[in-house]
């Protein structure tokens, strides 16, 4: 059974809807990545024993990460369908169902970072000081677990909807703009080293989650359906 055609001209068409969807979301992806990313640069400032903490608590903060992620990815697919298909009470539904499951993800992911800070570092490093300082600061991290998981769960929404040119710039506005200033005036300025670099990142979190969470709450679901059908239809 044969289904490609061979190439044509048409394979050049409709790139711009694409490209506008394409870009913000990748910003939406890679603006908290390089964030985390400029904070292990920052330790190095701090000495090895810093370094070897922050290490720790990024990759501790990566694979807790996993869990709300493909959540994300799972509900914006959801969505997306739903949307194209004009059924937008049903996509409303499934946005409500997805923000539950990531805040009992969120939770799930604050109960055991913190049940288990005194051991988590044993798994990385036999280095006492470095154990020390990764569990001071895995309350934190343990904090912002619930943001990090509904911050997750609105960007996969926000893809799902055809949003993300909005999620990009929220992203960009709360990590550079916000975040990474406090991180470093508190680290450096303050005197308060590895906390402080984790602190700004941990207030970004929450106000990305709080910002996105609010806007979809405001969507205009209808609207939603009407422009992926206009966008389905371009040709």
């Amino acid at each position: 059974m044969s289904c490609w055609n061979g190439f044509t001209k048409k394979a050049f068409r409709n790139w711009g809807p694409m490209i506008k969807l394409a870009i913000p979301g990748l910003v939406m992806i890679e603006a908290e990545c390089l964030a985390f990313e400029i904070l292990t640069f920052a330790a190095s400032y701090f000495g090895t024993e810093i370094l070897a903490a922050q290490s720790v608590l990024a990759t501790v903060s990566s694979l807790t990460f996993q869990i709300p992620f493909p959540l994300s990815i799972a509900g914006s697919t959801r969505v997306a369908n739903l949307i194209g298909a004009t059924l937008a009470d049903a996509a409303k539904v499934s946005m409500r169902v997805t923000v539950f499951a990531a805040t009992l993800v969120g939770v799930f992911n604050v109960t055991l970072l913190s049940a288990l800070k005194d051991y988590i570092p044993r798994l990385f490093t036999s280095d006492p000081e470095v154990i020390r300082i990764v569990a001071e600061i895995l309350p934190l991290c343990a904090a912002f677990q619930l943001f990090d998981a509904l911050a997750a769960c609105c960007n996969g929404m926000l893809r799902g909807l055809g949003r993300q040119e909005f999620g990009g710039y929220v992203q960009l506005g709360c990590y550079y703009v916000f975040a990474l200033p406090i991180s470093f005036g508190t680290a450096f300025g303050a005197g308060w080293g590895l906390w402080g670099l984790w602190t700004g990142v941990a207030m970004a979190l929450g106000l990305v989650a709080a910002i996105e969470f609010v806007y979809l709450g405001r969507i205009d679901w209808e609207k939603s359906v009407e422009e992926a059908r206009d966008r389905n239809m371009a040709e």
